[in-house]
């Protein structure tokens, strides 16, 4: 099998989706986000520590989630995925990378730190043939908390047990990143692409990227907003 990787926010899609998601969350109830507004100053100070990030992200989604059965939040997401309008989300040069790929007949996976919950249906809006490896949630206190996040190292971790079959020696003729933290993906394909990096930034990365044989810099501009007529 020939594979084509790729990360999902910034890459495919123009925003952070599970950030998106998570404020989605907490405005559906004033309570809830009353509640997150009360936290923000111990979540922002969280946030400036990279080590802490998830669990401060943790600590919005479970005050998003906590008391909302498996079924509810299913609809939940749907609603979320109905009023974003995923297909409009797409950044047209990396639809047209995900289209090239299908028709040369390459399997596709989406390697996101987003989590399965939102990037699972999500990916299934984008394109169904599209295989998803994304972080994973589980409950805690009877909301949802972060439990493997796929970012960095565990990206390529995570892939290899997945059930895509790319840990069986299957060929990976591209991969897609827009960080620095997308390397230990980037590096199992035999093309790195990189979207939207700073040059400085892409120049540091050709020099650690070791397992491709070509990396390139690309620049995918979002797609155009369609300006809404004035009453």
């Amino acid at each position: 099998m020939t594979w084509a990787l790729f990360d999902l926010d910034e890459t495919l899609i123009d925003h952070d989706s599970f950030a998106r998601f998570t404020v989605h969350l907490l405005l559906r109830n004033p309570v809830r986000l009353a509640a997150a507004v009360l936290f923000l100053p111990l979540i922002g100070a969280a946030f400036t520590r990279r080590s802490w990030r998830v669990g401060a992200g943790s600590v919005l989604l479970w005050l998003g989630t906590v008391g909302v059965s498996g079924t509810r939040l299913d609809r939940i997401v749907r609603d979320h995925l109905r009023k974003l309008g995923v297909r409009g989300r797409l950044l047209p040069d990396g639809e047209a990378a995900l289209a090239e790929h299908f028709r040369a007949g390459h399997d596709v996976a989406v390697v996101t730190g987003c989590a399965e919950l939102i990037a699972v249906p999500l990916c299934r809006e984008i394109d169904p043939r599209i295989h998803v490896v994304a972080s994973t949630l589980r409950r805690r206190w009877g909301g949802l908390v972060a439990d493997r996040h796929c970012y960095g190292p565990r990206k390529a971790e995570m892939l290899t047990e997945s059930d895509t079959g790319v840990g069986a020696g299957g060929d990976i003729v591209s991969a897609y990143g827009d960080s620095p933290a997308d390397a230990p993906m980037l590096d199992l394909a035999r093309t790195a692409v990189l979207v939207n990096l700073p040059e400085a930034t892409a120049e540091r990365m050709r020099g650690q990227l070791t397992g491709p044989d070509r990396v390139v810099r690309v620049d995918w501009p979002p797609r155009p907003r369609t300006k809404q007529p004035r009453a």
